[in-house]
């Protein structure tokens, strides 16, 4: 998906954007909170919360862009009495912002639940 466009397909948002965020609050939920409660070391517990924060307020900004992205074209991605058509959806300043960050966080809780 290339994120720095001003449009997305609403079978990327549906196939590729929305399992990314599922993935990324797993992480945080169970790995990354299991991390922290195990940790022995009081330095690395520490940097593992200061992460969990600085996660958990990006997921925040990024759920409130991508609910209002939902909720726009709602009408498209869940289409009532049909079956979606996958078609573009034209994003704002916001919800760009906000599609990028989901593969960057994407990327950076990954590589962090690949050390826990």
């Amino acid at each position: 998906m290339k994120v720095a466009s001003a449009t997305v397909t609403s079978e990327q948002l549906i196939n590729d954007v929305i399992p990314k965020l599922k993935t990324v609050e797993f992480i945080l939920e169970s790995k990354l909170k299991a991390a922290i409660q195990n940790s022995t070391d009081a330095q690395q517990k520490a940097k593992y919360e200061r992460q969990q924060q600085e996660f958990e307020l990006e997921l925040m900004m990024i759920q409130m862009n991508l609910d209002h992205l939902l909720s726009r074209y709602a009408d498209i991605i869940k289409p009532e009495g049909r079956r979606a058509e996958n078609t573009y959806l034209e994003l704002d300043d916001s919800e760009r912002v906000a599609l990028s960050a989901i593969m960057n966080l994407y990327n950076k809780v990954s590589a962090l639940a690949s050390t826990l």
